[in-house]
């Protein structure tokens, strides 16, 4: 009868933590959510503002690229995003080094869009701008996340 009361105890206490990781990682996914929808505002906001000058000021043959690497540059960015999140719950102490190896791994595809798309390659001062500016709203959505507390589990 001991045996049995043992393996009830150690099942329900492997189903409870079960539970807990489970709503830590809703709650996490509530929070990438809003993480990402403030990332994707304050993006758009940029972007047309951006935009905005380069047809106003006619800075470029193309001005439509500039949304296109604003789309580009934002989706690896959020991609980087939610590996942050990922680490977060495994390891929050790492939350940095995602950012760090994030950051460096964007940069190596935005100099090979660089070196493969002409279109691209006549408008490098377009991509440098939205790649600092989108690099502003990736740092200041992952100080949030380093920043964020989650329950333990």
């Amino acid at each position: 009868m001991d045996g049995w009361l043992i393996f009830a105890g150690s099942f329900c206490r492997i189903i409870f933590d079960v539970e807990a990781i489970t709503e830590k990682i809703i709650l996490m996914i509530k929070k990438f959510i809003l993480l990402a929808l403030s990332f994707i505002a304050m993006v758009a906001i940029f972007c047309g503002i951006h935009y905005a000058i380069v047809v106003h000021y006619n800075f470029s043959e193309n001005p439509l690229i500039v949304p296109k690497m604003y789309l580009i540059i934002g989706l690896i960015t959020l991609i980087i995003l939610q590996v942050g999140c990922f680490v977060k719950i495994k390891f929050p102490e790492y939350v940095g080094f995602a950012f760090m190896g994030g950051m460096i791994a964007k940069m190596a595809i935005v100099l090979a869009l660089i070196v493969v798309n002409e279109q691209i390659k006549s408008n490098v001062v377009q991509l440098i701008i939205s790649y600092f500016v989108i690099l502003l709203a990736e740092v200041l959505v992952f100080i949030r996340l380093i920043n964020l507390k989650l329950k333990k589990v």
